[in-house]
């Protein structure tokens, strides 16, 4: 897609909106759910009326692929097929838009969510070595009026999961986790040159601090 068509694409769906649509996202373990919540606390003391989602998302496609990430359903070996799941992810995410965040934003709600087209280019675009392809499947997909991305080493956010549960999903695994970090830079190199409004964080700061960062960049939006 070129940038201008992006940057059509950006403009005439953020028109459309009454509130502001901002996604959280980073490596497993880097804080995202936190900061969605904190984000949250905070915009509504504000006086901002503000829905809080998360994907895999809670719709029918969503619900499949948290059981494939959790090994529920799988092939006799364990495994599933990534492109068949990354085709699951972009489906999930249309139904997503359509079912619970386009009407929110149309009824006047910031809506936050947790990840959304960059974890499919930076996760599927290791597991299938396609970006192009997947960021194909996800062309229809919304457009976030900002992306803030939460910068955590990869062992460091490995380190956070193994702390904070015993249950593994299937790509909660160090080694593939640095390969999605890497992944994460380009997808964030490629969406930026069309157009889309991605900004860092220090993901690894006191949970005080990153929360005051995320908030200063969604202020931003006004």
């Amino acid at each position: 897609m070129s940038a201008a068509r992006a940057r059509g694409r950006t403009s005439s769906g953020r028109a459309r909106r009454a509130g502001r649509f901002v996604v959280l996202e980073g490596l497993d373990g880097a804080g995202t759910t936190t900061q969605a919540r904190l984000l949250c606390e905070r915009l509504r003391g504000e006086g901002r009326n503000v829905h809080v989602t998360a994907e895999p998302s809670a719709g029918p496609a969503g619900a499949l692929v948290r059981q494939i990430l959790t090994r529920r359903v799988s092939g006799p070996d364990g495994s599933f097929d990534p492109a068949a799941l990354a085709l699951l992810f972009a489906a999930d995410r249309l139904d997503h838009v359509a079912a619970e965040i386009a009407p929110k934003l149309r009824a006047g709600l910031d809506v936050i969510s947790d990840r959304f087209t960059l974890s499919s280019l930076a996760y599927q675009g290791v597991t299938t070595g396609d970006m192009d392809w997947v960021e194909g499947l996800n062309a229809r997909a919304a457009v976030p009026d900002v992306t803030v991305f939460l910068r955590v080493r990869a062992d460091v956010a490995f380190r956070r999961r193994q702390a904070a549960t015993v249950d593994r999903e299937i790509f909660e695994v160090g080694p593939f986790q640095r390969k999605v970090a890497a992944s994460y830079d380009r997808a964030i190199a490629r969406l930026r040159a069309q157009g889309q409004r991605i900004v860092e964080v220090d993901g690894e700061a006191s949970v005080e601090a990153v929360a005051a960062a995320v908030a200063a960049e969604v202020e931003k939006l006004r």
